[in-house]
């Protein structure tokens, strides 16, 4: 029992380095939306941005961080401590120069075909070819960030196998600061296109800020292309459905934005504003603890500890649920605040933020299941089973598409966000059901009872913010520091109500949180 708490607090340990670097990186990212918003607001040309940012994210997620990343770490771990150091670096390499290759082929394509595609990726711009041309130029331009992103993010997935969290984790904080060095200074002088060479920029510092730590871990290249390599085989023969339900969920996204683009100018912006805003609670809790549990899954999945991998996604869940509904609850009661200090600067007007907030209240009702989905598929994925989070994507992508269709008209934006967040439930209930008959029982009564009790304690805390709400609320018209104080100051006044009722509950999950500060 000692053993299985230690490496329980060990998880959250790793968790926690995640979410400090997480941390500095969304507060760095948002400073860099809160750039964007100043200087250019919501405006066609923001739009064209967003739109033409689309395809080089969508293939990030799909050949580096999603499909790449989930197929090499259980290989690679397996690898390592089956086969031993030498060979695991070995098939490091291979995969290095094939994903190299593989990327430059669809750089390549991607700044070749732009003129034929981003015409019907952003059908509501027809009727302003200015505004497609641009999308084509931007687009172009930000190919290249592909490569960058690519090769650091299998770096950090080699990285989190030896147990290096750091440099991975604050990496992304080197990119945004880039990206807003490139927007203040070349804003003036090449005006939205400052931001797609931002992009590029931020993608290079990336990557180089964490090769020292993958010398240090005993990384040496080799210029190596085996197709016959066991090891690689095998990662192919997971990547295939890997990147099918990766991409999956990055076509949700453009989809997304396909049905945005047909409403007024600003809902493509909205959108990813809001997103970006529930990114912040995301990043620091359900990434960072499904980004330090995964090499403990794959662990576990290849030496066949079924009960212990059992046990640690029930608490992988549990924590999450814990985190993310006083997580919601703060945002729906704080969000024409937040957005408002976030983003009303220069150009971007108190209507941005009120269609902004009114994403964000949608996106908020799914925020929960994000994280359980980000546990349970890497619990899948540990198993070397990339087929049933495909299918249930595909279902609830179906699904997503037909709300979007029933929602957009009487909601508009929010309809969109609406359908994101119901058919993100939906794809969390199935993934937990299949689980279930893959693995046998989850500790599910133990789960469902933590949930209640987080919600007891969320809408307790909901109460007192709003109470506070009714006597201190600045408004949007008052001082910028007077916001500020108000905004920290209920975030921490609701944080100690949630901490100190979770105390006298006697919260497992805090319990743990404690315990893993301590150093057990």
């Amino acid at each position: 029992m000692l053993r299985k708490r230690e490496e329980k607090e060990g998880v959250i340990k790793s968790a926690g380095m995640v979410s400090l670097g997480t941390l500095f990186s969304r507060i760095t990212g948002l400073i860099r939306l809160q750039i964007i918003a100043y200087i250019f607001g919501y405006s066609p040309a923001t739009d064209a941005f967003w739109l033409a940012f689309t395809l080089p994210n969508l293939f990030r997620a799909l050949l580096a961080e999603g499909a790449l990343s989930t197929a090499f770490i259980p290989i690679f771990s397996e690898w390592y401590s089956k086969k031993g150091e030498e060979e695991a670096w070995k098939l490091a390499n291979n995969i290095l120069n094939l994903l190299v290759l593989m990327v430059m082929s669809v750089i390549v394509m991607g700044v070749i075909l732009a003129p034929f595609y981003m015409p019907y990726l952003g059908i509501g711009f027809r009727k302003n070819p200015s505004q497609v041309g641009l999308a084509i130029y931007l687009s172009q331009l930000m190919w290249p960030f592909l490569l960058f992103i690519s090769v650091a993010a299998l770096i950090m997935a080699i990285l989190n196998c030896r147990g290096h969290f750091a440099s991975p984790a604050f990496a992304p904080v080197f990119f945004n600061i880039c990206f807003i060095i490139f927007a203040l200074l070349l804003s003036n002088k090449i005006g939205i296109y400052s931001l797609a060479c931002g992009v590029v920029a931020g993608g290079s510092i990336q990557l180089l800020v964490q090769i020292p730590a993958l010398i240090k871990k005993g990384f040496k290249y080799r210029l190596t292309f085996s197709l016959q390599d066991e090891g690689v085989r095998r990662v192919f023969k997971l990547i295939l459905p890997a990147i099918l339900g990766s991409i999956t969920l990055q076509i949700s996204v453009v989809i997304t934005r396909i049905f945005a683009s047909t409403l007024p100018a600003g809902g493509i912006s909205s959108l990813q504003y809001a997103m970006r805003i529930i990114q912040f609670p995301l990043g620091l809790f359900p990434i960072a603890i499904s980004t330090a549990i995964f090499p403990r899954f794959s662990l576990l999945a290849a030496t066949n500890n079924r009960d212990a991998l059992k046990a640690t996604v029930n608490m992988g869940i549990r924590m999450v649920f814990f985190l993310l509904v006083p997580s919601s609850i703060g945002l729906i009661l704080l969000r024409k605040e937040l957005v408002g200090l976030l983003f009303q600067y220069g150009s971007f007007s108190y209507r941005d933020t009120l269609i902004t907030s009114e994403a964000l209240f949608y996106y908020c009702f799914g925020l929960f299941a994000m994280g359980g989905v980000m546990i349970l598929t890497r619990a899948f994925y540990s198993l070397q089973d990339m087929l049933t989070p495909f299918y249930v994507f595909v279902i609830c992508l179906g699904s997503n598409v037909l709300l979007n269709f029933a929602l957009i008209d009487p909601l508009k934006h929010k309809g969109l966000a609406l359908a994101t967040s119901l058919s993100i439930m939906m794809n969390m209930v199935f993934l937990v059901v299949l689980l279930r008959r893959k693995m046998g029982r989850l500790g599910g009564y133990s789960v469902f009872l933590s949930f209640l009790k987080t919600c007891f304690v969320s809408a307790v805390m909901g109460g007192a913010i709003y109470i506070g709400k009714i006597f201190l609320n600045p408004g949007l018209a008052v001082s910028l520091h007077y916001r500020l104080l108000f905004i920290v100051g209920t975030i921490f006044f609701g944080v100690g109500v949630f901490i100190g009722l979770s105390y006298l509950l006697r919260s497992n999950e805090l319990d743990l949180i404690i315990h893993s500060l301590r150093g057990g």
